[in-house]
């Protein structure tokens, strides 16, 4: 209660550098949860992508031939399945077709519309949580025995003006399929799963471009406790016994870690003949978010002091009434932290605010070629993918860090003062 007085006095009587305090830490705080909010976007944990700290995705193949340095694409459906099937760990894959392209669709003698569609197999309903508003999800059989296909919410409205459509018949690229259900509309932030419609695949039944390379890739879910080192270890053995067979057409396959984490397709290993550096980026990361928190600390610890010398006789009286260096400092500490917490509060607020109205300005999204549409270049994050508990707990420790920064070598000067001279001072 004696820190809230002590606060309650300070602003009272020192308003303009209280408040400044404030502003100093919103400021800091705003500006470390925004970077910070944008790098979490590839990785926070939301419906229908609950599951991306278990998710790894093996998306192409690297080979390099004599004379040139080869490429990357997808891949053939049984290298595929030699490389990454049946590993240890892996609860289930899924196989999907490894190029996003739009589909036209349309109902019978309707107007022709290009939306983006995923194809993908069964497994995709169970390793993603997707919202069914009507019908249900494809299963290998309906799969495989008939033309069925699962619509968003916005594209059964642009179809038929209403969600309830499960068993209608449309046109996609000019086949017939039958409607089985209808899901609501993803975030386009959420590149794994948004889509307007989703069409059955079947790897095998795909004309491939070689022994090699293809049009397919996978998504694997890890069993809970699983590290995704372990199952790399696994994939590298095998693109080891790969290369053996290379070697005889003197071509050299390239491992670049796959299967990729949520983090690092984030990242931008989708496409490239080089995998995503994860280290490096963090390394960056961190040296501008140091930055970002040791500056106001600077500035914030001035003022600190400024605040302090107006206490010297309080702090004078109180050491010579037995007070410990220790308690003054605790005390100090903690007034500061409460203004800090008032502060980084005030910052968490404009932070989200900011992201959940601007993030397409100042943020780009997608792979590492940018956005893939219009929409994802034009999307912003959904609250509940900024209003998360991992959030708030990484502003309270930055609140924490700023104070100790700001305010221990203050309150550490100002508890060394003898008391005849802090009273002194006051007079």
């Amino acid at each position: 209660m004696n820190y809230f007085k002590q606060i309650y006095y300070e602003m009272k009587h020192q308003r303009m550098m209280t408040w400044v305090s404030i502003g100093g830490t919103a400021l800091a705080i705003f500006l470390v949860m925004a970077f910070i909010m944008a790098d979490r976007i590839n990785t926070v944990e939301v419906a229908p992508e609950s599951n991306r700290a278990r998710i790894l995705q093996a998306t192409g193949l690297h080979i390099i031939e004599e004379k040139n340095e080869g490429s990357t694409w997808g891949l053939n459906y049984k290298l595929l399945d030699r490389l990454y099937g049946n590993l240890d760990g892996i609860e289930m894959v899924c196989y999907q077709y490894a190029f996003d392209e739009p589909s036209d669709v349309n109902v019978k003698n309707g107007e022709i519309l290009s939306m983006p569609s995923k194809k993908v197999d069964a497994n995709y309903w169970n390793i993603y949580d997707f919202s069914f508003i009507d019908g249900r999800p494809f299963d290998e059989a309906e799969a495989a025995s008939s033309k069925v296909v699962v619509l968003s919410r916005s594209l059964a409205r642009a179809l038929f003006g209403e969600e309830k459509v499960a068993g209608r018949e449309i046109e996609v690229n000019a086949y017939s399929y039958r409607v089985i259900g209808v899901v609501e509309d993803v975030n386009p932030l959420l590149r794994s799963t948004n889509s307007k419609l989703y069409i059955p695949y079947n790897p095998a039944g795909k004309n491939e471009r070689d022994e090699y390379f293809g049009s397919s890739m996978m998504t694997l879910l890890m069993k809970p406790g699983v590290s995704a080192e372990s199952v790399k270890a696994q994939v590298e053995k095998r693109y080891e016994m790969l290369q053996s067979d290379l070697s005889k057409d003197n071509k050299r396959v390239v491992y670049h870690g796959q299967p990729y984490t949520t983090e690092e397709v984030g990242e931008g290993g989708y496409g490239s003949n080089n995998g995503p550096d994860i280290e490096q980026s963090r390394l960056l990361d961190y040296i501008v978010y140091g930055i970002i928190i040791l500056l106001p600390a600077i500035n914030l610890s001035s003022m600190t002091r400024s605040r302090l010398r107006h206490r010297v006789s309080e702090i004078g009286v109180r050491r010579a009434f037995g007070a410990k260096r220790s308690a003054i400092i605790r005390q100090i500490l903690g007034e500061n932290l409460i203004i800090t917490m008032v502060g980084g509060l005030i910052g968490m607020v404009v932070s989200i605010i900011f992201m959940y109205l601007m993030f397409d300005v100042f943020f780009n999204s997608g792979s590492i070629f940018g956005a893939s549409s219009l929409e994802e270049a034009q999307a912003r994050p959904d609250m509940g993918m900024l209003m998360t508990w991992q959030n708030f707990t990484v502003a309270f420790i930055i609140c924490f860090i700023l104070n100790l920064l700001s305010a221990f070598v203050p309150a550490w000067k100002a508890s060394k003062v003898e008391p005849a001279v802090a009273i002194s001072r006051a007079h």
